[in-house]
């Protein structure tokens, strides 16, 4: 029996930098084009700062960002 690997929509949308990872959308570009995404679309916005404030609890004050 071979052993299979399953990636989720969620997963391919944190490994491509040219789309939205909270919804998908395709972005201008992975930096400029991301901030301008989550500027324009509030639910965005709000799942990227639980991310960010989950993150930056995890990593607690190791982390700048």
């Amino acid at each position: 029996m071979s052993a299979q690997t399953t990636t989720t929509a969620t997963e391919t949308r944190w490994s491509d930098p040219e789309r939205c990872p909270f919804c998908g959308a395709a972005l201008e570009d992975g930096g400029a084009g991301f901030i301008a995404h989550i500027d324009d679309r509030p639910a965005c916005a709000g799942r990227f700062e639980r991310w960010r404030t989950q993150v930056a609890s995890d990593i607690e004050g190791e982390w700048s960002g």
